[in-house]
């Protein structure tokens, strides 16, 4: 079960068209941190750090945050903050996920821990999740911030407790899909959710973020389905067990052998179809992107 990155074939034109530079600068001040601007020689930790931020990805959560934030009014500084506090979680989780998962590849680049090490990895993860913070302190009106950092504090937990689960389910065939889904909306509707729960708090509508939430955490189980469907020989493993918790063997051991793939399906497409209700409830088109990315995956499929 990976955590959701969507390619470059899933993202709508519209999505693709929104600025991002000042996410990425914000993110590599962050991660730099100011202090090392003297010094001749860049730590490991930050040129890893920026090794991984500029391999790639998408920016989903980032231009969640950056559409939702001019939907709903937000000054530019401040959909700029949640951006890159979303984006710094999201590639904390990726760093550290690679490293569980012994993943060499991302992006079709080698991944922290395979280019720099175990040691290195795992300060990178901290760093950039550290940086999150960082770029939370730099909204404009702090009477905010106690409600985001614990809405963060919160989010983080429930990523944990998702990749808890998963690790711990290893090497074992899981039979039963409440759990399997469990899974899925702690490892990626969590921080989905993040960047449109924060602008409706920092917009002054925090009534919406259960809505918001509903939506993320929908297409996030839709869209992990639709991955284990097209990744199912990796995720089978051999003698010792599945090497990941994959939807299709869940389904399998649960009875539904013949049919598992459909039955796969026809679950992906109920979630996704949920995400886009919940995504168009949102005010001001705010659910835009989420809608057109779980769309798009109806459409794959």
């Amino acid at each position: 079960m990976n955590v959701i990155s969507p390619a470059s074939s899933d993202v709508p034109l519209k999505l693709v068209a929104v600025p991002l530079d000042e996410v990425e600068t914000l993110m590599l001040k962050l991660i730099n941190g100011g202090i090392y601007d003297t010094e001749k020689s860049v730590p490991v930790t930050v040129d890893a750090s920026t090794y991984h931020l500029q391999s790639g990805g998408q920016r989903v959560r980032a231009r969640l945050a950056l559409h939702s934030g001019t939907a709903l009014g937000l000054a530019p500084t401040d959909s700029v903050a949640l951006a890159a506090a979303a984006e710094l979680l999201h590639n904390a989780s990726l760093v550290h996920d690679d490293l569980h998962d012994r993943e060499k590849l991302r992006r079709g680049t080698q991944t922290v821990w395979a280019a720099y090490g175990d040691e290195v990895a795992i300060c990178v993860g901290d760093l950039l999740l550290s940086a999150a913070y960082g770029a939370l302190a730099t909204i404009q009106d702090s009477r905010f911030l106690p409600e985001l950092i614990a809405l963060v504090h919160n989010r983080i937990c429930m990523v944990i407790r998702g990749q808890c689960a998963e690790l711990s389910e290893r090497g074992q065939q899981v039979a039963d899909m409440s759990v399997y889904e469990k899974i899925a909306v702690g490892k990626s509707g969590a921080l989905l959710s993040l960047p449109l729960e924060m602008v409706f708090i920092v917009s002054g509508r925090p009534s919406w973020m259960a809505e918001a939430r509903r939506a993320a955490e929908a297409f996030g189980v839709g869209y992990q389905i639709v991955d284990d469907m097209e990744d199912l020989e990796n995720d089978s493993g051999g003698d010792d067990g599945p090497r990941a918790v994959n939807a299709l063997l869940v389904l399998k051991a649960a009875g539904c052998e013949k049919n598992a793939r459909l039955e796969a399906r026809n679950i992906a497409l109920h979630y996704l179809k949920t995400a886009v209700e919940a995504a168009e409830a949102l005010p001001n088109d705010s659910g835009a992107i989420l809608r057109e990315l779980a769309q798009a995956l109806c459409r794959r499929m």
